[in-house]
């Protein structure tokens, strides 16, 4: 089984069919594991297991949603790598960086879908005309999980041709296309003085409504000055925005032979 079929198999056995029924310290119940919430340093969340029983303790001082994520990452732990305590930091959980271990990798792709299962979550995407933060936030809201971490999931559900761009101070921290954006959409490392983003993670706004950009304020391509797209971003933290570009011109998404390799 793969982990999405091993944690979607367990919700449908637990009889979930709505994302309120995702209760997770019952679930977590149900394989064995104890939950505590208590002050720790040093970590976010941590799993001490032996035999077929665990405990995992939380830190008290997280947000509600990001509680749940990172008891599920725990969980996901439980289920890839039982037999090992783990002691995951808050750069081990939730994030896309490109450093991150293989077994935090994993763990985050189970609680992702353990939080945002893609029987229930990709109806619910389907519904929507298009891709916005406006339609993650209405996600978020319904899962019970971060906007960044529903954001990821919606270009993971391949609904939308998009990419999900985040940057910090010093330029591109991560980014991830969904299935249909061809890889030779690679996002700029530093933010053009022309796009919102860079208005907003030096500037006073928070956040703007998706407005049509050249491509090639974003992409360092010949072709990029012949197409259009939706840039919408949204500051996350004090120095970081994450940026949601939805391509809408269809050529963007054409095969291209560059130097005998096919681009899709």
């Amino acid at each position: 089984m793969t982990a999405t079929n091993a944690a979607e198999g367990l919700l449908l056995e637990l009889g979930v069919s709505e994302p309120e029924d995702l209760d997770l310290e019952a679930i977590a119940w149900h394989v064995g594991v104890k939950v505590n919430y208590r002050r720790l340093d040093g970590c976010e969340a941590r799993i001490i297991g032996r035999g077929d029983r665990a405990i995992v303790t939380v830190h008290e001082g997280l947000h509600e949603r990001r509680k749940r994520f990172s008891l599920g990452h725990e969980l996901g732990h439980w289920y890839h790598h039982r037999g090992k305590s783990f002691i995951c930091r808050p750069e081990d959980i939730g994030s896309e960086r490109q450093n991150v271990p293989v077994a935090e990798r994993e763990a985050d792709r189970y609680a992702a879908d353990l939080l945002m299962p893609w029987f229930l979550f990709r109806p619910l995407a389907r519904q929507a005309k298009t891709a916005s933060f406006d339609l993650a936030k209405q996600l978020a809201d319904r899962f019970q999980t971060s906007l960044t971490a529903t954001s990821i999931r919606l270009v993971d559900a391949n609904v939308f041709p998009m990419i999900l761009v985040c940057h910090g101070n010093e330029g591109r921290r991560w980014f991830k296309r969904s299935k249909d954006v061809p890889e030779r959409w690679f996002p700029q490392n530093q933010l053009d003085a022309d796009s919102y983003a860079f208005d907003i993670l030096f500037g006073s706004r928070s956040e703007h409504r998706p407005v049509k950009m050249g491509a090639e304020t974003w992409f360092d391509r010949g072709e990029a000055g012949r197409y259009e797209l939706l840039e919408q971003t949204i500051k996350i933290s004090g120095d970081e925005v994450l940026t949601m570009l939805l391509l809408t011109d269809g050529e963007m998404l054409e095969e291209r032979e560059t130097r005998g390799r096919t681009w899709r």
